[in-house]
C-alpha cells in the first residue's frame, strides 16, 4: 500500500504573479494665454495608457520556517515583490497567499504617524500587528530597550534620524512574535553596533523556525542566513536555488555589465580624441592626460587576462599583463618603461619602471610591445587607474599618460585596506586543551 506524501505547508505562497503600474509622464514647457485657450477650445485626443510591468508570472512558495533572500539590481522588482507579500499592493493576475503573523520592515517608518509620539506609534504600530492592549504592554518596555530610544519615547517621531526610524520599527517587528519576518534593505541604516545586535537577533529568528525573506544587496548576508536565493531580473526570476550558485551567478552578471560599461566609455573617449590618440580609456570623472616629446610613442594600452582577452574587471587573486604597444619615431638611447596603479581617490598602490628594477631595455624595433606581468593582482574592492610612461632615466618625458585606462576590482569577502597579502589561517591548540 502506498504511502500519501505529508502536505506542506507554504509561509508564503505566490502563483504566477504579476504586476505593472500606469507610467504617467508629466509634460513641462512654456505656455501663454494665448496658447492655453487655443488648446482649451481644440478637440482632445484621446491618450493611449502605457504601463510598465515590474513583475511576470512570479511563482514563489516557500515553506514554513525556511530562509529565502531575494536579489536583483535596483529597480528589478524586488520591493514590489515585497508589498505584494504585505498586502500593500494587489496582483494583476496570480495568487498570493501568506500564513501566520507577518512583521515587514520594508520601509524606514512604514506605519509610523509623524505628529505622534514614539510610545504613541509602538501601541498603534504592535495594535496593527495584531497584538492585543496587554501583550503591548507586557512588552512595551522590551522594545524601548532593544531600541536603545529610553531617552526620546515621548518625543514625536518627526524628530527621529532615519538610525531611529530603523530601531523602533526593527525592535517592534521582533517583539511581535512574527512567524514571517520580511526586510527590505533597512538594516543598511544605523550604527555599525546596533545593526549587528540586529542580525544576532534575525539569526535567532531563524534557529527558531520562524519564516524569513531577504530583500538586499549584502550578498554575504544572504548567503549566511538564507536556504534559498531568488535572482530577479527586469521582473523574471532570473535564477533560483542553492544560496552560493546563485550569488556565484549574479556576481558574474554584474562583472560583465560593469565591464561593458567600461569599454563603453573607453570607446567613447577613443571616437572623440584626435585622430592618432592613443587607444586608452578615459574614465567617467577622471580626467586623462599626457605628455612628453613622442620620440618613443605609446601607441595602445591594454590589461589582458589569463585567457589572451582584454578585460577591465578583475578579482583579487587574477593574474594579468599590462601591454604597451609603443613606435619609436626617432632613434634614442635611453628609453626606460614605466607603469603606475593608483586607487579612485588617488592613493598610489604599486608603481615600477625597468630603471627601478635594473631590467635591461634591448634595442628596440620601429614598433612593438612591452609586456608587465602579474601573477595575481591582489588589490582589494574597488575602482583603480593606471598610468602608462616612456622617459629618460632623468625622467625626461617622451611620452607619459596618466589615467590611460580605468579598471575595477571586485572580491567576495569584505576585507578592508588596499591589498591582499596572500595569507593562510591557522590554529595552534595546547595538548593539554585538545585531552
Amino acid at each position: 500500500m502506498a504511502t500519501s506524501r505529508p502536505s506542506i505547508t507554504y509561509a508564503i505562497d505566490l502563483v504566477d504573479v504579476s504586476k505593472a503600474f500606469k507610467r504617467k509622464t508629466i509634460r513641462g514647457g512654456y505656455s501663454t494665454v494665448k496658447s492655453s485657450l487655443v488648446q482649451l477650445f481644440r478637440p482632445r485626443q484621446p491618450k493611449r495608457a502605457t504601463y510598465t510591468q515590474v513583475l511576470r508570472d512570479v511563482t514563489l512558495r516557500i515553506p514554513s520556517g525556511s530562509s529565502v533572500g531575494v536579489i536583483g539590481r535596483n529597480g528589478s522588482g524586488k520591493s514590489t515583490l515585497l508589498k505584494l507579500i504585505t498586502g500593500i499592493y494587489r496582483p494583476d493576475c496570480g495568487t498570493v497567499q501568506v500564513r501566520g503573523r507577518v512583521a515587514a520592515l520594508i520601509e524606514l517608518g512604514a506605519g509610523f504617524h509623524p505628529d505622534f509620539t514614539g510610545r504613541e506609534n509602538v501601541y498603534l504600530a504592535a495594535a496593527m500587528y495584531g497584538l492585543s492592549k496587554r501583550e503591548i504592554a507586557e512588552r512595551f518596555d522590551a522594545i524601548v530597550e532593544f531600541a536603545e530610544l529610553a531617552e526620546v519615547i515621548d518625543d514625536p517621531v518627526r524628530t527621529y534620524s532615519s538610525g531611529m526610524f530603523m530601531r523602533l520599527g526593527f525592535s517592534l517587528a521582533i517583539h511581535t512574535d512574527p512567524d514571517v519576518l520580511l526586510i527590505d534593505e533597512v538594516l543598511a541604516v544605523g550604527d555599525a553596533a546596533f545593526v549587528a545586535k540586529c542580525k544576532d537577533e534575525v539569526a535567532k529568528l531563524r534557529k527558531a523556525g520562524k519564516t524569513l525573506l531577504l530583500v538586499t544587496h549584502d550578498l554575504e548576508a544572504v548567503e549566511r542566513w538564507c536556504d534559498e536565493v531568488l535572482w530577479i531580473h527586469g521582473g523574471d526570476v532570473r535564477e533560483r536555488g542553492e544560496p552560493r550558485r546563485v550569488i556565484d551567478a549574479y556576481r558574474e552578471f554584474l562583472e560583465r555589465g560593469e565591464e561593458q560599461q567600461l569599454l563603453t566609455q573607453e570607446r567613447e573617449s577613443q571616437d572623440a580624441e584626435p585622430t592618432g590618440g592613443i587607444e586608452t580609456a578615459t574614465p567617467c570623472g577622471t580626467e586623462s592626460q599626457r605628455w612628453g616629446s613622442r620620440e618613443v610613442e605609446i601607441t595602445s594600452v591594454r590589461l589582458i587576462d589569463r585567457g589572451a582577452e582584454e578585460r577591465r574587471v578583475f578579482h583579487p587573486d587574477d593574474a594579468l599583463d599590462i601591454e604597451i604597444a609603443y613606435a619609436v619615431r626617432e632613434p634614442v638611447q635611453d628609453i626606460v618603461f614605466g607603469i603606475g596603479i593608483q586607487r579612485e581617490d588617488g592613493l598610489i598602490v604599486h608603481g615600477s619602471n625597468t630603471d627601478i628594477e635594473r631590467e635591461p631595455v634591448p634595442a628596440l624595433g620601429r614598433s612593438g610591445v612591452v609586456r608587465y606581468t602579474i601573477s595575481r593582482l591582489g588589490l582589494l574592492d574597488g575602482t583603480y587607474h593606471l598610468d602608462a610612461a616612456v622617459h629618460r632615466a632623468d625622467g625626461y618625458p617622451y611620452d607619459y599618460h596618466k589615467n590611460a585606462l580605468t579598471f575595477a576590482v571586485r572580491s567576495a569577502h569584505p576585507q578592508v585596506g588596499v591589498i591582499v597579502p596572500p595569507h593562510r589561517w591557522e590554529f595552534i591548540v595546547a595538548e593539554a586543551d585538545a585531552a
